[in-house]
């Protein structure tokens, strides 16, 4: 398990049918050696023992603290991870709590009364919180256990300024905590959504454009989580209940594309987990109503809506109600409607593999169809 002084979606289960959204984009891969930061901090990437890396923070002649050279230390990690090199992640997360001990440590040592500021607690917390993301699954629970206890601190003393970021760390880390332990239990998922909750209340009601943005963050955030299937069923149905209602609340809600997709997002997910239960036998479902009531939601939702995420989402609700709705008719339509938008995405060459073999499925069953059709003409013709 990690110490306070330490120098931070799916199983392969095999399914009938398509199930999600697959990566769509390779992002470039940065190299970890001698890589400068920002503020002229620099990490140099020396695993002596395979905890530790090796600060050098450099003022450069600038005005800057500590903080600011920790802050940029940080700052490249949070970079490195958004770049898909977590090897570098890596490397700055341990050399930003490497330096967050450091600090903390000499401040003890002085007996200064007063206290550090709110950034450095929330730096701290979130180094690791982002290194528990990277972690042995035996070390992520301690490490979010000391990224709480820091980001608490942070929020103790913190200001107007830091209020958002400090409550929403906080909500990241109470989903991944509860990730772990009996979500069944009803006080597990109101810890969640309160956390969720004061967070989101955090945000200025007044800038609605930053609002429905954070607040958007924070719903993928949860939708995530669920879609991963590291939650139990009711505690997934209980955090898309409270995304739904919570996204019902923002400024345009009806009219906001992006607000739209991720309601027809909540919509899809809730099918999805019905539908891997779908008996592979008989092909029954369970609650189908309800089911063929939630595809058509989400189509709902995302129907007039060109984003590739949103198309996606259309496309597998529309091929999944054709999948198990009983009419020949109906289901004809469903998948004539999925092939229409798959073939959007397609134009926008984003199709991921899965379903570019069922267009091509599709369309060869339609020549052999319109084959059959034709021998059959002949046949009356002779």
């Amino acid at each position: 398990m990690p110490g306070e002084n330490a120098s931070t979606n799916t199983g392969s289960q095999k399914k009938k049918r398509p199930m999600g959204l697959k990566a769509r984009a390779a992002k470039k891969h940065k190299t970890a050696d001698d890589q400068p930061t920002e503020d002229g901090a620099q990490v140099v990437n020396d695993f002596g023992d395979e905890n530790t890396a090796t600060i050098m923070l450099k003022n450069d002649g600038k005005d800057a603290s500590e903080i600011d050279e920790l802050e940029g230390i940080f700052d490249g990690a949070l970079e490195a991870l958004s770049g898909d090199d977590p090897e570098r992640a890596t490397t700055l997360l341990r050399g930003t709590i490497h330096e967050c001990d450091r600090i903390l440590r000499v401040h003890d040592e002085q007996n200064q009364k007063e206290s550090l500021e709110a950034r450095f607690y929330y730096i701290y917390g979130m180094a690791l919180f982002s290194i528990s993301e990277l972690a042995e699954p035996e070390d992520k629970h301690g490490y979010l256990v000391l990224a709480k206890d820091r980001l608490v601190q942070a929020e103790e003393i913190m200001g107007d300024e830091l209020r958002w970021k400090v409550l929403e760390g906080i909500a990241k880390v109470q989903l991944e905590l509860n990730a772990g332990v009996d979500q069944d239990d009803d006080q597990s998922i109101k810890n969640m959504t309160d956390s969720l909750d004061k967070a989101l209340d955090a945000l200025p009601k007044d800038l609605h454009e930053q609002l429905v943005a954070e607040s958007l963050a924070i719903f993928d955030l949860v939708l995530s989580l669920v879609d991963s299937r590291r939650l139990s069923e009711s505690a997934s149905f209980s955090l898309l209940g409270w995304t739904e209602n919570t996204l019902a609340k923002l400024p345009d809600a009806s009219s906001n594309a992006d607000i739209k997709t991720a309601h027809g997002r909540c919509k899809w997910i809730f099918s999805s987990i019905l539908l891997e239960q779908q008996d592979e036998e008989t092909g029954e479902v369970p609650r189908k109503n309800e089911l063929l009531e939630s595809l058509k939601a989400a189509i709902n939702c995302l129907k007039g809506i060109d984003s590739v995420d949103a198309l996606l989402l259309h496309g597998e609700a529309a091929l999944n109600l054709g999948n198990i709705v009983d009419d020949e008719k109906c289901q004809e339509e469903y998948y004539a409607e999925a092939v229409g938008i798959f073939k959007q995405v397609q134009d926008k060459g984003e199709l991921p593999e899965q379903f570019v073999q069922f267009l091509e499925d599709f369309e060869n069953d339609d020549e052999e169809d319109g084959s059959d059709q034709d021998d059959e003409e002949d046949e009356a013709a002779e």
